[in-house]
């Protein structure tokens, strides 16, 4: 069932949320006219959907969506094929049998692609998010789970913990879970309770038992004291040991990724 040209209240997303994660609740829909907002209570589609701006407050299956703004209010959105929106906002689930591609990600939920998720603007996440094909973004910010074989940022990636409040254990159940992604492309990355097997920033910051195989030796680093790097990679890509390096060799630089001291 869908309605053209009806007004809908937001619905807040953060009833039981923990405030320390306030700054990353999805944005207003500034700038959307809500005289070409397609409501959806409830559709289920034959044909590919193809709208200006969508606001969907129950189910939502297409075998294709095309448009502008997606608004997902606590709804479940499935997609046969590729999912192609200039904005994905709101909080739900939203399941991709193809590809996803956008430019502004703001999502409290749980995603999951079949394909490849690209965002040409800044990624906003927190809960669940899977990419079997991998995920672009200009720059990540994540709180929860992140699955993907590779993770490409302009800018900064940062994949943070949810915590244990109340919020947490209704939204990720699998909270303790590591995010695990076998490579990592960025200008700098902030990871807690990440398995990685290679990572390639200038900047790198792990926390809370993450697991990285392989960083490049000149990175600007700060690794605590549950977490492991097992190999530096020089420019050459022969591999070096990290528990057999000369200490004075090794000596990381202090940084936090938000404050790098090579931060473009």
């Amino acid at each position: 069932m869908t309605t053209e040209g009806l007004r809908h209240p937001r619905l807040s997303a953060s009833g039981n949320r923990p405030a320390e994660h306030s700054m990353h609740r999805p944005r207003p829909e500034r700038g959307l006219d809500p005289s070409y907002t397609t409501i959806i209570h409830t559709d289920n589609r034959s044909q590919p959907l193809v709208v200006r701006q969508a606001k969907v407050l129950g189910r939502l299956h297409a075998p294709r969506i095309d448009g502008g703004a997606l608004i997902c209010e606590n709804a479940r959105i499935i997609c046969d094929g590729d999912l192609r929106v200039s904005t994905i906002i709101g909080y739900g689930t939203i399941i991709v049998q193809g590809e996803t591609t956008c430019t502004e990600l703001d999502f409290v939920g749980d995603i999951r692609c079949a394909g490849q998720v690209r965002c040409c603007g800044t990624a906003r996440v927190a809960g669940m998010l899977q990419a079997e094909g991998g995920l672009v973004a200009c720059t990540l910010d994540m709180i929860g789970v992140l699955s993907a074989p590779r993770l490409v940022a302009n800018g900064s990636a940062i994949i943070d913990t949810l915590g244990d409040g109340l919020w947490a254990h209704r939204t990720l159940p699998c909270r303790d879970s590591h995010s695990m992604i076998r490579s990592i492309e960025a200008h700098q990355v902030e990871a807690r309770r990440l398995h990685c097997d290679q990572i390639n920033a200038k900047c790198i910051v792990l926390k809370d038992a993450s697991d990285v195989r392989t960083v490049p030796l000149e990175a600007h680093l700060t690794v605590d004291e549950g977490s492991r790097i097992r190999f530096f990679e020089r420019h050459d890509g022969h591999l070096l040991a990290a528990g057999r390096m000369i200490p004075t060799a090794i000596q990381p630089f202090h940084c936090q990724a938000r404050a790098c001291p090579v931060r473009r």
